[in-house]
């Protein structure tokens, strides 16, 4: 299914966090210096993801949408983001671990998927244009970021 225009801030910043993952996935393979590994995903979270996570939550809410069916999907949403947040504290009060790092970017990679096989399409086929619309105007501030722009290449 195409994704409709008004989804396309969040999506196209989906793109840039499955990049994060494809990185970190590389770091760990080479065994990158997991304090670089770490500061790189707080650049990514500071950067991108926090205010990413705060729009899918303020703008996808069912009640905004008018898609009360939506509600199972959109706890699903909800719950992924606190645990990717959780390894975010964890990773701010300075713990170091592979552990952390693969869980990490496999949590993100999984909600990524979840979120466009899954949430945006049913959204897409139920939202009204009306809601659609509204929501791509609400979003469209959304700037896409490049995380392969970082400036330590520890997945190289």
């Amino acid at each position: 299914m195409k994704r409709d225009q008004n989804l396309y801030p969040l999506s196209h910043q989906h793109h840039n966090g499955l990049m994060a993952v494809l990185l970190l996935e590389k770091g760990v393979t080479k065994n990158a210096d997991l304090k670089i590994m770490n500061d790189f995903i707080l650049d990514c979270w500071e950067s991108e993801l926090e205010n990413h996570f705060i729009a899918e939550e303020k703008n996808l809410d069912p009640s905004l949408l008018q898609l009360p069916q939506l509600n199972d999907l959109y706890d699903r949403m909800i719950s992924e983001h606190e645990l990717i947040r959780n390894i975010i504290d964890a990773i701010k009060q300075k713990q170091e671990s592979k552990e952390l790092i693969v869980s990490f970017h496999t949590l993100l990679e999984n909600h990524i998927r979840f979120e466009e096989r899954t949430l945006f399409p049913f959204i897409q086929e139920h939202a009204t244009e009306a809601s659609l619309s509204l929501l791509g105007k609400q979003i469209s501030h959304l700037t896409n970021g490049n995380c392969s722009n970082y400036l330590v290449k520890f997945w190289e």
